[in-house]
């Protein structure tokens, strides 16, 4: 008899892939599937990851997690994914969270490719969260997200999943499915990027009389891209996350976002992305 297991890995700077990831390791513990957790940023060294889907292969449903930038996957998630090895009857999950804004391609771009790394695509999610520059505002585009309603679609999610796996020989989801975007996102998204999203964010200012070189930004940084010389600089890695602004207790690095508060919530009406959580299983 097989055993078979789960594996989650996301990547989460502001909290909210996490978020759906802990429901999703709940959820299938309750199930009494044995299931691991890898966090893509604390744990950013994976090789230990692979032999074990090489060993395991089969026995293994992958469920990868992204938060959505610039509409989408984060590069670290897409590295991981191109990094997998190739399986002969794999399983995967792909699952993102995005700010309100728009979901982008991020999961027909996942779903892709895990297929082609041989993972069959059983299930996948979008979930709402809180914009994630908009930690300061009174009024953050998904505000309240994601909520004890979406934590139930993603609990649905893995049900469906574990259904499908009983089976078996799990028939996967049509991919065309997760192209739920209109024809102008997909245009929009082959303009956007990260280096786009760089351009229009302002710049980070470092006020070096309040910075006391703690290294915590360093530290908090998910795309290891900053180094303090003897103050914080930013390397071509930044994925613009700010989570360096937002953490910094001395408030030695600042960024005025004012402007970008107002374009955040002119693009969600303009996207008008409906509906805001939505699981295919």
């Amino acid at each position: 008899m097989i055993i078979r297991k789960a594996l989650i890995v996301h990547f989460s700077p502001g909290g909210s892939t996490a978020h759906v990831a802990r429901v999703m390791e709940k959820k299938i513990a309750s199930l009494k599937t044995p299931v691991t957790m890898i966090d893509l940023i604390r744990e950013p060294d994976v090789p230990f990851i692979l032999p074990q889907l090489l060993d395991a292969k089969d026995n293994i449903c992958l469920y990868v997690g992204s938060p959505v930038y610039a509409l989408h996957p984060v590069p670290a998630v897409m590295d991981f994914i191109s990094s997998l090895p190739a399986a002969e009857r794999g399983y995967a999950v792909p699952f993102v969270t995005w700010g309100g804004v728009s979901s982008g391609v991020a999961l027909p771009l996942m779903g892709e490719a895990l297929q082609d790394r041989g993972y069959t695509v059983l299930g996948a999610a979008k979930v709402l969260a809180k914009h994630s520059l908009m930690w300061a505002s009174d009024a953050p585009v998904g505000e309240n997200h994601p909520d004890a309603n979406d934590d139930g679609l993603v609990e649905a999610l893995v049900d469906g999943v574990e259904a499908k796996l009983k089976e078996g020989t799990p028939k996967g989801l049509a991919l065309p499915l997760l192209r739920y975007q209109e024809e102008r996102t997909w245009a929009h998204s082959e303009k956007m990027n990260l280096d786009v999203v760089r351009a229009t964010l302002p710049a980070k200012v470092i006020h070096e009389e309040r910075c006391i070189q703690c290294g915590l930004c360093v530290q908090e940084c998910p795309a290891q891209a900053i180094t303090l010389s003897p103050y914080p600089e930013f390397g071509p890695s930044c994925i613009c996350c700010l989570n360096c602004v937002r953490l910094c207790a001395e408030e030695a690095i600042e960024a005025d976002l004012s402007d970008a508060m107002g374009r955040i919530k002119t693009m969600a009406e303009w996207f008008h992305e409906r509906p805001f959580t939505q699981i295919f299983v």
